[in-house]
């Protein structure tokens, strides 16, 4: 029976690839992850927010990798002990899982772990006719990452999340969520490449007319080091700065990382040129 449900859940996003079925496997399994964290009190210290919110709950028309948290209370929380009680439980729904924690190279505030399921074992649930086209040790694996490091002046709300069952998952608002994402633009470390989804994801703020949080926008710049404290942070100087980012980002580097994750008619990626982002910039607003 539970089966049964998985393969319905799936065939909702009438997959027409084998990359889109691994995309709605993965998403399915976020769900999933997401729920039995919202059994626990899990969210009671610690806010979901980043590309995957966006998909799940305001609808962004692209898949995402992984599940992003922080913690907003002064709480001690071990990640690690709530992925055991998902691991746990993940077996009512005849799925099983590994949990693989990522091993720091150097000192950081973030948590990393990764929830790994073997691919043949779910398409032989659910698509069965792609099981032999694919590596038996295959994996899909969600990572999950909290960061320890609490930002002042977030704004979070509780949403409702109705599969595989009804629950509730904290989030950052809107306008929080835009300003984190406006950190990881700034902030973001790739070494050699672009994070394109980042981008994407900030033409969704723009064209839903999502005003920024610059309380918390200017105290995350602060925490990782990227202004002074003392130092002066408004709208206009944002849009200096990501005037200076988008003229000198590579575009062809972030449409190559997002056309994994979108259908090949997305309106959005016909709009991933300098002039276009420039063009946005006139229409960024405070929120208050």
């Amino acid at each position: 029976m539970i089966n049964e449900v998985l393969k319905k859940q799936i065939e909702k996003y009438n997959p027409n690839s084998l990359n889109d079925i691994k995309n709605a496997i993965r998403e399915m399994l976020q769900k999933i992850i997401l729920c039995e964290l919202g059994k626990t009190d899990f969210f009671n210290n610690c806010v979901f927010y980043g590309g995957t919110s966006l998909r799940i709950f305001h609808n962004l028309n692209r898949f995402s990798e992984d599940l992003d948290f922080t913690i907003f209370k002064n709480k001690n929380i071990n990640l690690i002990d709530y992925l055991e009680i998902v691991k746990s439980n993940i077996n009512n729904y005849e799925l099983n899982c590994n949990i693989k924690s990522k091993v720091k190279t150097i000192n950081t505030s973030v948590e990393s772990h990764y929830l790994q399921f073997i691919l043949k074992d779910i398409l032989d649930i659910t698509y069965p006719e792609f099981s032999n086209s694919i590596n038996s040790n295959e994996l899909i694996s969600i990572k999950v990452e909290l960061e320890h490091t609490i930002i002042e002046n977030s704004n979070t709300e509780l949403l409702l999340l109705t599969y595989p069952t009804f629950c509730q998952v904290r989030l950052f608002t809107l306008d929080t969520l835009f300003a984190s994402k406006l950190l990881a633009i700034k902030n973001r470390n790739w070494k050699s490449r672009v994070k394109g989804r980042d981008y994407y994801d900030y033409l969704f703020y723009i064209e839903n007319n999502v005003k920024i949080n610059m309380a918390f926008l200017k105290n995350g710049l602060i925490k990782f080091k990227a202004i002074e404290e003392n130092e002066t942070f408004n709208l206009q100087i944002l849009k200096n700065l990501l005037l200076n980012i988008f003229n000198t980002v590579n575009y062809d580097e972030i449409k190559n990382d997002i056309i994994p994750f979108i259908k090949n008619n997305d309106n959005y990626i016909l709009s991933l040129n300098k002039d276009i982002f420039i063009a946005t910039i006139d229409l960024l607003k405070e929120f208050k």
